[in-house]
């Protein structure tokens, strides 16, 4: 990051200081129970196999999934839409009681940027002419599959509908993140599910990482971003290149100025599971005290690598991840605020992931099932404490 955009920030934070202090009338957001889900591969999309993977689910204690809605599969011809696949993902859903939490996103060839894509990038990123077409695909899929949908066959209403997914890193915005490019997308989301917004909630890409930097750029593009969107949502894997795997409870130093608003730790690094908390404190900041957070992602994958763990050492990291986040991160006070005691307000939690799955590095072991179906150490604990969890 740049002197001059720190400089930038800095003056950002201490004038929302000011703000902040003005309004002490909004209220702090409702506190509800936590819950635990789980994400899952939607592919090869085939009945039977979704409806074993949701068998899966529920077997290691979770009714909740969160898995891919692919753009790209029902709008490859620009304004038609087959919605065959989706028909089975929901109808295999409805039989097996699974509350689905859509990713919307992957874009059909037709709305892509003009760019190559480069090697590492997972998906790119839309084209600014092709926002209102992804914005009118999602509000088809929740009057097909939302609360008052009119689909043809069996399904559960969708009401949770996640926008996107990791638009803070080049993997999944590609060529390379750009926030004020996706403050545009979700303000045509915004203006073209108005009419829906009463019967279903718009979840928020999950970012990657705690990232303050990133998240102060969208609220710098548009002061009142938070009207976009109805929960916050969040990827804090532990994960670094240097200090390999972090403990939940680690945490680095303060920074003055953000500590004088009750920010933790320095705004340089997201690497660290308590700076969750920092996206809450700034939607308080900015009047949004209303905006609960998901943790969309979390987990571990077992490989022979130094970011890696064992099947032993991955139930240990869930246990004590899941533990942090429950009592630290949830209804309890974890900072200070200007206004006194804050607590992040995470709301739910969907770990990463029930199976292993393809992925070009060879890293995708994160499952609780290994991928000939097997379950690894880490499910039968998960198991327990979903229980715990989803009971309260």
């Amino acid at each position: 990051m740049s002197a001059r955009f720190s400089l930038h920030l800095q003056r950002g934070l201490l004038r929302g200081l000011v703000l902040l202090c003005l309004l002490l009338s909004v209220p702090l957001a409702r506190a509800e129970p936590l819950s635990l889900g789980i994400n899952s591969m939607w592919g090869p999309g085939d009945e039977a196999s979704l409806r074993k993977r949701f068998k899966q689910a529920k077997a290691v204690g979770v009714t909740q999934v969160r898995l891919d809605w692919e753009w790209r599969q029902v709008e490859s011809t620009r304004g038609t839409y087959n919605w065959q696949a989706l028909d089975t993902l929901v109808q295999a859903a409805k039989a097996e009681q699974i509350e689905l939490l859509p990713i919307v996103h992957y874009a059909p060839a037709w709305a892509l940027r003009t760019e190559s894509k480069p090697d590492e990038v997972y998906e790119m990123a839309p084209a600014d002419e092709a926002f209102a077409d992804y914005a009118r695909f999602l509000k088809a899929s929740i009057q097909r599959y939302g609360p008052e949908g009119d689909a043809q066959v069996p399904f559960t209403p969708i009401v949770y509908w996640q926008v996107w997914n990791e638009p803070n890193i080049k993997n999944f915005w590609g060529p390379k993140p750009d926030a004020a490019a996706f403050v545009k997308l979700m303000r045509v989301v915004q203006q073209e599910t108005a009419g829906q917004r009463d019967k279903i909630k718009l979840v928020h890409a999950g970012l990657s990482k705690p990232d303050l930097i990133f998240f102060w750029q969208l609220w710098e593009a548009d002061p009142l971003y938070g009207e976009t969107f109805d929960i916050m949502a969040v990827h804090p894997y532990l994960f670094d290149w240097w200090d390999g795997i972090r403990d939940p409870e680690e945490m680095d130093g303060d920074d003055g100025d953000y500590a004088a608003l009750g920010a933790v730790g320095s705004h340089d690094d997201p690497g660290y599971l308590g700076k969750v908390f920092n996206l809450q404190l700034m939607m308080n900041l900015k009047g949004f005290a209303d905006k609960p957070i998901w943790v969309t992602e979390m987990g571990y994958f077992v490989a022979d690598h130094r970011l890696g763990v064992t099947d032993q050492e991955q139930a240990t990291r869930l246990t004590a991840t899941l533990d942090f986040i429950r009592k630290q991160l949830g209804s309890t006070a974890y900072g200070k605020g200007v206004r006194g005691d804050l607590a992040a307000n995470v709301q739910r939690i969907y770990w990463f992931s029930l199976e292993d799955y393809p992925s070009p590095d060879g890293l995708g072991t994160f499952g609780l099932y290994r991928a000939d179906g097997s379950k690894r150490p880490a499910a039968d604990v998960f198991r327990n404490l979903a229980k715990q969890v989803n009971a309260q």
